[in-house]
């Protein structure tokens, strides 16, 4: 039992924290969050923790820490916190959860079949047009309220199997009370974290109440689970937002790497970087992800700067959490944002994942496919076409050939995708390059849903919401960050089409080959022209026929490739369909995508 922090039971809690070169701690007990006045309790010291048991009730009791009689700090690893992380505070667990959440059933896909869609709480319900009940608006169950527009209808309808949810635990940047919701300059991403193990108040409906905002999130997973949405909560385990004058450096400096004159190292480019290789830390990252995964029933995670985390730290972690849930989805950022004294054959990053059973995302695909994120580079959708990067990322990024060589053992390895919600919106990027928005917005989905690999997209991608030309949007205003839901029928011919594709994704097992034997024996590429990615995958009727098309019309002739085939059915162009081809000569229009079943001869 990992037992830092409160541990609470109607008879008495038990406080305990570790700060093995701090003198003295003293437990200060508070009735209310705001009150100035406190009971000071002295805690015993032994081998670095401080340690004291207080009789009574003290659900709903406030508390902080003084240390060596001269700092007070909230408790780094508490589970709830008052308004604006003033204050810790002592609650029943037992009474957060949702009725039936504990003994919930819900079924989600494989995790190797997962189709994910990142979204922010806050963006996704806070604007007017997503016909959200203003209470909910920008808060958790805004996010599962039955609706037509938005809501989990909309999620529902898509057909994605999982959401990624941008941090959701307690991170500073906001003002959480309610009167400052909608504030112009109230806003952040939320990669600011304080108290890791808490969950943030501004997206609770009752923010004063630190039970409130634990249910709540409760009660959106339940609700999402009850409709097979798996939930992928975005952790932050590689900095903290403050440095010097976080509860963690006061109590343990050694939380933090350092360099050569003990000054903060800067890998994160937030002024800090935790040193995932010390055994406490490590300890602690992993306790709070097995926190989250028990209390709180999370399907996956999403690592920041994963890079950041020393690779036996991850190893660590995947087996840990699959011990639990051998479905839990785990991928991240194979990459820092400045230079880390971590080693570079103990980072995180392209290739230390292979054959480990975690993904990562794969920027290589990303911009052989639209380019680089915010210059005005090109790819395919743009007729900039780097055959080898994009067929690497059609076979899931495996070892296909000597030409063809990828970061992956498995396909399972890499998440595929054209933008998430750093830098420019794919919209914006395609304007930026002079690209036909609608279609190559349709190649962008059609090369991550027909390919192998996991695909990933960024929540309004699939109605054409864009950022104003803003990139990094992390604390910019609700009216560059909200959803627009009016795009949604604005744009409803690229929503039916994404909906229908990631139908047909989900229909065919072929797109989700996963052992690179099986890869290399199933695909195989035909180089038809310069602009055209074509495929087959073999299944057990004959082949799956894959086009994808930025450049102009052509014929292919069936015969010369497919010599003792039956029949051929186009089964996908614009939607699901099944229309038979006659004849030898299939014709392809102009900048489109095409997939058709080939019978053979048995």
């Amino acid at each position: 039992m990992y037992d830092l922090g409160f541990n609470y039971n109607k008879e008495y809690t038990v406080f305990k924290i570790y700060a093995p070169q701090i003198t003295s701690v003293k437990l200060l007990l508070y009735e209310n969050y705001d009150d100035v006045r406190y009971n000071s309790v002295d805690m015993k010291k032994s081998y670095g923790y401080f340690e004291v048991k207080v009789e009574g009730d003290l659900n709903g009791v406030y508390y902080k820490y003084q240390l060596d009689e001269k700092f007070e700090i909230v408790d780094p690893f508490c589970k709830a916190s008052s308004i604006n992380s003033l204050k810790s505070c002592v609650v029943d667990l037992n009474s957060t959860n949702p009725v039936g959440f504990i003994d919930e059933q819900y079924k989600i896909a494989n995790r190797n079949e997962a189709i994910i869609y990142e979204l922010s709480i806050k963006d996704y319900s806070s604007d007017i047009s997503s016909k959200v009940d203003e209470k909910y608006r920008g808060k958790f169950l805004g996010l599962v309220e039955e609706n037509h527009v938005s809501g989990i209808n909309h999620l529902k309808n898509l057909g994605i199997t999982h959401v990624h949810l941008m941090p959701v635990f307690d991170f500073v940047g906001v003002d959480e009370r309610n009167s400052e919701k909608f504030s112009e300059d109230n806003y952040n991403w939320g990669y600011n974290p304080e108290n890791y193990n808490c969950i943030e108040g501004s997206f609770a409906t009752e923010a004063k109440n630190p039970k409130n905002r634990i249910f709540e999130l409760k009660k959106m997973i339940q609700t999402l689970h009850a409709n097979n949405i798996g939930v992928i909560m975005d952790v932050v385990y590689n900095h903290t937002f403050r440095n010097k004058d976080h509860p963690f450096n006061l109590i343990y400096p050694q939380f933090y790497r350092r360099d050569n004159n003990g000054d903060f190292t800067n890998g994160s480019g937030v002024g800090n970087e935790l040193n995932t290789e010390d055994e406490f830390v490590r300890d602690f990252i992993i306790h709070s992800l097995l926190y989250f995964q028990k209390e709180f029933h999370v399907d996956g995670f999403r690592f920041d700067l994963m890079a950041l985390i020393d690779s036996e730290t991850t190893d660590k972690i995947v087996s840990e959490l699959r011990k639990e849930d051998d479905n839990v989805i785990i991928y991240g950022e194979p990459w820092m944002a400045d230079e880390s004294p971590l080693p570079k054959n103990r980072r995180t990053t392209f290739g230390s994942q292979k054959g480990k059973d975690y993904a990562l995302f794969n920027p290589f695909f990303r911009n052989a496919i639209k380019g680089d994120n915010d210059d005005i580079s090109t790819g395919f959708v743009q007729k900039n076409v780097d055959k080898i990067s994009l067929e690497v990322g059609i076979c899931g990024s495996i070892y296909y050939d000597e030409e063809r060589r990828g970061f992956c053992k498995n396909s399972n390895e890499t998440i595929n995708y054209f933008n998430s919600h750093d830098n420019l919106i794919l919209q914006d990027k395609l304007l930026k390059t002079n690209a036909d928005i609608v279609t190559s917005t349709k190649l962008c989905f059609d090369l991550i849903m027909l390919s192998q690999g996991i695909p990933f997209f960024h929540c309004g991608n699939e109605f054409l919401r864009s950022k104003l030309m803003f990139k990094n949007t992390y604390n910019l205003p609700l009216d560059i960050n909200a959803v627009n839901w009016k795009l949604k029928y604005d744009n409803n011919e690229i929503y039916q089409y994404v909906k229908s594709l990631i139908e047909f994704r989900k229909r065919h097992s072929e797109f989700n080959l996963y052992d690179e034997n099986e890869i290399r024996n199933k695909i195989k590429f035909y180089d038809l022209n310069d602009f055209c990615i074509c495929f087959s995958i073999k299944n057990d009727k004959g082949f799956l026929l894959v086009f994808i098309n930025s450049g102009e019309q052509f014929e292919f002739d069936l015969s010369k490739y497919f010599k003792h085939f039956v029949k051929c059915t186009k089964i996908f162009d614009e939607k699901i369909i099944e229309t038979e081809v006659s004849g030898n000569i299939i014709l392809i229009g102009e900048r489109k995508s095409g997939v058709y079943s080939i019978s053979m001869e048995k």
